[in-house]
């Protein structure tokens, strides 16, 4: 094999390496989006509540909640269309059936998946009762197949 040859699949493999998936895990005020700010700046982040968010403003509007995922739906798979290196999905994503189209899809492009669960207990900004974030909290399912993010 020729050295370019050689040198483009290296390339090839670097970049794939790079391209990865992290989901965001946890009840309101767990930290997700302060993770995002603090340790991935530059990444594509998508949410839900970007689609309450209107000039600086959250206006969160529970008939609109099925909207709002399948904004955040169309934004990812545009992500990883257009091949962003690294690609986070700030929901709550606490059971399984609300973070497997992620996975399955970033997958599919060649991504790897991660996950980060976010435990903390700060102040949420959406005003979401204190009772119905425990209640969040216990619904938490485990999901070994998906590796930690370091």
């Amino acid at each position: 094999m020729s050295e370019k040859k050689t040198k483009g699949k290296k390339e090839k493999k670097e970049r794939a390496e790079k391209k990865r998936v992290i989901l965001l895990r946890g009840a309101p005020g767990s930290g997700k989006s302060t993770y995002v700010k603090k340790n991935f700046p530059d990444a594509f982040v998508c949410s839900a509540d970007h689609y309450f968010e209107r000039s600086g403003v959250y206006e969160f509007d529970p008939t609109k909640l099925g909207f709002a995922h399948g904004y955040c739906k169309h934004n990812f798979l545009q992500a990883l269309i257009e091949g962003e290196p690294v690609v986070i999905v700030d929901n709550t994503n606490l059971r399984r059936r609300e973070f497997a189209y992620y996975a399955k899809t970033a997958k599919e492009y060649g991504y790897k998946v991660y996950q980060k669960i976010l435990r903390g207990e700060y102040a949420n900004t959406h005003g979401v009762p204190p009772h119905k974030v425990e209640q969040m909290r216990t619904r938490l399912q485990s999901a070994p197949e998906i590796s930690e993010m370091p």
